[in-house]
């Protein structure tokens, strides 16, 4: 099975679920990491670069993408927090991502073939940790919220997909783009995204243990859905460590972590079921007027992958499978993805 692909910065701070806990003191490791959070005033990045050939080396559907964020703590503008107990940042987040029918060579039209779909989006998300609440004597609960705008362009004039035939060329491989007819037109798609997430945070002899149930929701032209989901973390640097999502594949991102020494490695595995009323990528665009297919309205994903801390730099790898988005789809698709991380 071919490897992941590359890497790509994006999403810091903050996320998901809606609790409310009786307090105690916060467990050592995740009060010490949730303090740093609140008082660090350093531009945090991240991202992660997928593509199917570093998956399973099949194009079914999505292709290949490129998410980048950057994370403005609230330090940065002011000296006071935003929130009472409470770590925030505002997010700017680049993406872009490509799509491609299953005949992606034909020199004519294939009205039953799913179509080409290529899209470049900027967001903007306000990002905020809860101060971490005592469960146990080594047991804590942090609450993440991430929630903000999307606006995007989706199809001509966008650049990428004469890039992915530049790469394809240079690479050898074959599955150029070589009929833009099947390509949904070009409009602007603006989204509303939201996310809470529940992160149980137990403190080990040699290991730490998260777990982090979530839910998500979008809303407006480019995709409305619910997913709900949640994701294991096993590692030795997690104090700190917020991570976050690709909306394409649902990738983790390595998010922020407070600055360890030497070599620390986290292990990572989940899912989510998403429940898709509707979908411009897949439905002729938001106008509805494109070529389009039938689209599944429950789809799964599953994801397993490993990250590498060194001093303050990640670099992490992950394999991520979709399953089947549209009826006609032979199967899933399994998606490799690189992610990285730093700060400056």
């Amino acid at each position: 099975m071919p490897v992941f692909n590359r890497f790509f910065p994006v999403a810091l701070v903050a996320f998901t679920v809606a609790a409310s806990a009786h307090a105690g003191e916060s467990p050592r490791d995740a009060s010490e990491g949730w303090e740093w959070l609140a008082s660090i005033n350093e531009i945090q990045t991240e991202g992660v670069f997928w593509n199917d050939s570093f998956g399973d080396g099949k194009d079914r559907w999505k292709s290949g993408g490129l998410t980048q964020a950057f994370v403005f703590p609230e330090h940065i503008f002011s000296n006071d927090n935003w929130f009472e107990g409470r770590a925030s940042g505002l997010e700017l987040n680049v993406r872009g991502l490509v799509m491609t029918p299953d005949n992606t060579a034909s020199t004519r039209t294939d009205s039953g073939d799913r179509p080409f779909a290529q899209y470049a989006a900027v967001g903007i998300y306000l990002d905020s940790i809860v101060r971490p609440r005592a469960l146990s004597p080594t047991v804590g609960l942090q609450i993440e919220d991430r929630f903000g705008v999307e606006a995007g362009w989706q199809g001509d004039p966008l650049p990428l997909f004469d890039i992915q035939n530049a790469v394809h060329g240079m690479t050898g491989t074959e599955g150029n783009a070589g009929n833009l007819s099947n390509s949904i037109n070009g409009e602007v798609l603006v989204n509303l995204e939201a996310r809470r997430t529940l992160r149980f945070h137990a403190d080990g002899s040699l290991r730490d243990i998260e777990f982090a149930p979530f839910v998500q929701t979008s809303l407006g032209m480019r995709e409305n859905s619910l997913r709900v989901g949640g994701d294991v973390f096993i590692g030795s640097a997690l104090e700190g460590r917020t991570w976050g999502s690709d909306l394409a594949t649902g990738a983790v991102m390595a998010g922020a972590s407070m600055p360890g020494e030497g070599i620390n490695w986290t292990f990572f595995a989940g899912g989510d079921l998403g429940y898709i009323a509707s979908d411009a990528f897949l439905d002729g665009g938001f106008a509805g007027n494109g070529p389009r297919v039938e689209r599944r309205d429950l789809v799964g994903r599953a994801r397993v992958g490993v990250l590498m801390d060194y001093n303050e730099f990640s670099v992490g790898f992950s394999l991520n499978w979709l399953g089947e988005e549209f009826h006609g789809q032979s199967d899933g698709q399994v998606i490799g993805a690189i992610q990285l991380k730093y700060r400056f």
